[in-house]
């Protein structure tokens, strides 16, 4: 009786373990909601919502207050994937980060674990989906975006009230991205 309690309790303790894997979102969890602020949250978008597919080598610059990163990633935006692959000098893959509108999967050890992946693909959709539906989205959790087009590209706005949160210029090889909230920006350089 001693010896079955002990491996029933084994059993349960690395079904546990086993649960705790980077795969989020998996058979009937629901994807972490982004805290755009500390009381709006924003659910992922449809991959079918972004402006058009992407395929290619880009160039990232990430700043958090004092710390910096920067790498190479493939970025692939084409039917219900959005996928970065982090990439060394030699082109070793460093992490991976997938979004299939049901499942974000993150595997690197680039970043703590407390970063969470949805966060990265809500900045990704901040800087690549239509317009129209991030609009849509962010007015439902009481938030604005605001677009202006110029000949030489796009810059983006997501406001809280009064206050400019998120700011994005995007060019034809650039996007600068910078969350004044958090704290943190991106430059990615590539073609878009």
């Amino acid at each position: 009786m001693r010896r079955q309690t002990i491996v029933l309790l084994l059993v349960a303790a690395c079904s546990v373990v086993l649960s705790c894997g980077s795969a989020k979102g998996a058979a009937g969890a629901k994807l972490n909601p982004v805290y755009v602020t500390d009381k709006a949250t924003f659910q992922l978008l449809p991959t079918a919502l972004r402006e058009k597919d992407i395929d290619a080598v880009q160039h990232i610059t990430a700043t958090f207050g004092t710390r910096a990163f920067e790498s190479d990633c493939l970025l692939i935006a084409d039917g219900d994937v959005l996928s970065l692959t982090m990439l060394n000098e030699f082109g070793t893959t460093v992490g991976e980060l997938n979004y299939n509108n049901d499942l974000v999967v993150f595997n690197t050890a680039l970043f703590p674990s407390a970063v969470k992946a949805e966060y990265i693909v809500a900045d990704v959709q901040f800087c690549l989906y239509r317009a129209d539906a991030l609009q849509a989205a962010l007015e439902a959790i009481g938030l604005r975006l605001e677009v202006s087009v110029a000949n030489d590209g796009e810059t983006r706005g997501i406001f809280d009230g009064e206050r400019e949160i998120i700011h994005i210029e995007k060019s034809a090889d650039t996007i600068a991205y910078t969350n004044a909230l958090r704290g943190y920006s991106y430059l990615l350089q590539g073609a878009f």
